[in-house]
């Protein structure tokens, strides 16, 4: 068995846009929370940094799980930006957002189950991205 190829990676532009287009189909973005405090932006108006580790919504969600938002395990989850959020250009690796998640559990094939932003459960892969590498989806 190989070990397998480290992904293709844009710029780190940080949590979440500070805007975001909220569509019919879907109110509610997984990938986006509150963030209180602290807030910076960057590159395009875009989240930087907050001053919580968690969003309002993972704190919430963790208190209902009784996990404690100060010591809870967390996992640094990165998605890439999709056309909507940010334009760069037709050609190389697109910005990516990258966050931290509290770990619900780890599952038997690596994947961890995660609080996303907006409060709900989400299954990642083992290396924190929020979608297979181009290897585990040919495979599949």
């Amino acid at each position: 068995m190989t070990a397998p190829r480290e992904r293709l990676m844009g710029e780190i532009i940080g949590r979440q846009p500070a805007t975001y287009l909220v569509t019919p189909s879907k109110p509610r973005p997984a990938w986006y929370g509150t963030i209180e405090g602290g807030e910076k932006t960057g590159f395009g108006g875009h989240s930087i940094t907050g001053g919580k580790r968690f969003t309002n919504e993972q704190a919430r969600e963790c208190i209902s799980r009784g996990l404690d938002v100060l010591t809870a395990p967390a996992i640094t989850v990165r998605r890439n930006s999709s056309i909507d959020e940010i334009w760069s250009g037709a050609h190389g690796p697109r910005p990516v957002y990258e966050f931290e998640c509290p770990v619900i559990r780890k599952l038997a094939d690596g994947r961890v189950r995660v609080i996303a932003p907006s409060g709900v459960e989400k299954l990642v892969e083992a290396d924190g991205w929020t979608a297979p590498g181009r290897s585990r989806r040919r495979a599949a």
